[in-house]
């Protein structure tokens, strides 16, 4: 069984002000894809279907799912 680990990730606001300069990701998602990057997330969860596309395309940093997909391959199996 996976265990989840939570911790807290400072962002540097000049990597936050590049990113959103960039424009790949939305500018509304970047502090969230920054966070994800810097705490080495092995798992980005987000109902933003258009966000999980872009990262999954662009980054390919870390596996992308939406809640119910995460639901479905993690959790359904703790039953």
């Amino acid at each position: 069984m996976a265990k989840l680990k939570v911790f807290y990730v400072p962002i540097d606001d000049f990597e936050l002000a590049e990113m959103e300069a960039l424009g790949v990701i939305p500018r509304e998602d970047v502090g969230v894809y920054l966070t994800a990057k810097v705490g080495q997330s092995q798992c980005f969860i987000s109902a933003n279907h258009k966000l999980i596309k872009v990262l999954v395309q662009q980054a390919g940093e870390f596996e992308c799912l939406t809640p119910s997909e995460f639901v479905n391959k993690y959790l359904n199996s703790l039953k």
